[in-house]
């Protein structure tokens, strides 16, 4: 049986302090006459993957055929960003549909705040249970859910997928990293170890498993694979290959290459699942990563996000600015990619409209973007985002900030030093010149902007460390 649907869109102008911030909403009243009509779901997360780690979004030194392939069935965005420069508050988000922010889960760690100016807020260490999650909603309608891979939002197990809304879980717990990519694993959701398997491979098996138990029902997997997140490990093989092939830039490191490589590998072999079970027409599927790469560790170089600037912890574009690519075949056109402005958070809506379960709550930050998937560029619309990071991170240069992006101009705010930086990213996406004092009214009407937004959604901010003394 068909799914019927019918449409309201608004679209509006909200003009602030000189300003004018479009926005476009969808609603899509959509009435299920029959589960069967309704897509599987399989969300693919790639851990510390940058922007430009992938083929098709121009590495020539990373091999990424499989997910290449995917892009090319599909629709691309170009201009997607993680919901925060670091794994957890991403997740958190990608669960619920609202930002770090607003949630207060807004960090991993925290650096050494005694020898810092200011104090990192009480963040949330873990993500609610009162939160109602992704996996839950799409239980309430029928689907069966499962995550395989990484979940890293709370230390005890009354956090972890269980009970969170998910049906089984193989590999997910307290831990951001795995201890080793080879057995031991030292992980108490992943059991029957097999001598020299490979992590990635293993998760990549599991789903295999799921979709093949499934195949008769709606089924929801989540796919938070570790890789390519520390540490680097990979199997010899691959490594070797790779110290043959001529590098790109500042991409030379054999061992992330090999590990990007087998991230590959593990997604091509879950899409020729879907094929040969006859469920790729019937699935739709998402790829993406929780934030922007690592450039580089205490003991060697990892990867270069070229053309953008920095990495991971902080909120340039290279920590934040992430692939996004979509596959559902019949509604989503192949070959397309789109300049969209998307956010990790926006996923919560759309995959609910795209199910036909639309949520209307103004609680969820994120966005609608089912028009989008469908139509691509001759949907995008004019929105703002907004990020915020009130925390010190390893390095000198990683202190608290918050961001705001509106079309093509991108403010930076430091909260240390309340310093105020403005790029025109369509100009200069490697944001080399900082325009701030050249247009002094846009950069204070942005700033003004992302200041209401804190105060409007309750984000918490750093206060001033009293024992703070300056060195």
């Amino acid at each position: 049986m068909k799914t019927s649907f019918s449409k309201l869109v608004i679209i509006g102008v909200y003009v602030w302090k000189g300003v004018n911030f479009w926005y476009f909403f969808t609603f899509s009243e959509v009435v299920a006459q029959g589960s069967p009509d309704r897509p599987n779901i399989v969300l693919i997360l790639a851990d510390d993957l940058g922007w430009s780690d992938l083929g098709c979004y121009g590495s020539p030194y990373y091999e990424t055929p499989n997910i290449d392939r995917l892009a090319a069935q599909g629709l691309r965005f170009t201009d997607a960003y993680s919901s925060a420069p670091v794994c957890a508050p991403t997740r958190a988000a990608l669960m619920t549909g609202k930002s770090p922010g607003q949630l207060r889960l807004t960090a991993v760690f925290d650096r050494d705040f005694e020898e810092m100016p200011l104090l990192p807020p009480d963040w949330t260490k873990q993500l609610p249970v009162e939160e109602v999650t992704l996996a839950e909603r799409l239980k309430e309608i029928g689907y069966t859910t499962a995550i395989m891979g990484k979940w890293h939002l709370g230390k005890t197990e009354e956090f972890w997928p269980e009970n969170q809304g998910f049906d089984r879980n193989v590999g997910a717990w307290e831990s951001g990293r795995p201890a080793s990519y080879f057995p031991p694993y030292e992980n108490p959701k992943i059991l029957n170890e097999l001598p020299g398997e490979y992590l990635t491979d293993r998760i990549a098996r599991e789903a295999i498993g799921f979709i093949q138990d499934n195949r008769d029902r709606p089924f929801f997997l989540y796919l938070p694979f570790y890789s390519p997140h520390l540490p680097l490990e990979a199997p010899e093989e691959t490594i070797a290959y790779f110290r043959e092939k001529e590098p790109y830039r500042e991409q030379n490191n054999p061992t992330y290459a090999a590990m990007v490589a087998r991230l590959d590998r593990a997604v091509g072999r879950v899409l020729k699942t879907l094929d040969s079970l006859e469920l790729a027409d019937k699935t739709l599927v998402v790829f993406t990563s929780d934030n922007g790469g690592v450039l580089s560790l205490s003991e060697t170089h990892v990867t270069d996000n070229h053309p953008l600037r920095a990495e991971k912890f902080l909120l340039y574009e290279g920590g934040i600015r992430v692939p996004l690519i979509v596959r559902w075949p019949g509604v989503v056109p192949e070959q397309t990619k789109t300049s969209q402005l998307a956010i990790t958070h926006d996923l919560v809506p759309t995959l609910l409209s795209a199910v036909g379960s639309p949520l209307f709550d103004s609680r969820i930050e994120g966005m609608d973007l089912l028009s989008v998937f469908k139509w691509g560029e001759a949907a995008k619309f004019n929105r703002v985002l907004t990020w915020h990071y009130p925390h010190y991170m390893p390095r000198q240069e990683m202190k608290p900030s918050s961001a705001v992006r509106v079309g093509d101009m991108k403010l930076i705010h430091w909260h240390e030093s309340h310093k105020l930086e403005l790029y025109d990213l369509a100009k200069d996406i490697g944001e080399s010149q900082n325009l701030a004092e050249q247009l002094p009214g846009l950069a204070k009407s942005l700033y003004s902007y992302l200041d209401d937004w804190r105060m409007r959604r309750g984000v918490q901010m750093p206060v001033p460390n009293p024992s703070f003394v300056e060195k």
